[in-house]
């Protein structure tokens, strides 16, 4: 190591140091991830649930159903629109809406649930 390299490490902070700011920094980012943890959990709590009984799909609803291929047309024709989709669960009527999003799988998966309703 030459002279002016030993001197400019001396005057450097010590590799490693963490200063009050990297920690309120990291405090700060991990309250962020954990709010975002939070949202994205209260978001699968209100979607599709097993025992859901599904009453009404977009424009499929319990009178014109004939099959499940009514739903995948609703689907296709809906990739990044929401789709009203009312459940019963529990005995009690509630609204969610769903957005088909592209995967890298075959098809329309992964709907982004939106919170539902009563």
């Amino acid at each position: 190591m030459s002279e002016g390299e030993t001197r400019q490490s001396e005057d450097s902070p010590q590799a490693g140091a963490v200063t009050v700011s990297d920690v309120q920094e990291l405090i700060r980012r991990k309250e962020e991830i954990e709010a975002q943890i939070k949202a994205n959990y209260d978001v699968l709590e209100s979607g599709l649930q097993v025992d859901d009984e599904i009453v009404e799909f977009g424009s499929v609803n319990t009178q014109n159903f004939q099959s499940l291929h009514n739903i995948g047309s609703v689907v296709q024709h809906s990739e990044g629109k929401a789709l009203n989709v009312t459940v019963i669960r529990r005995g009690e009527k509630y609204q969610l809406r769903l957005v088909p999003t592209r995967w890298a799988g075959k098809g329309l998966l992964g709907c982004n649930i939106i919170p539902l309703q009563r």
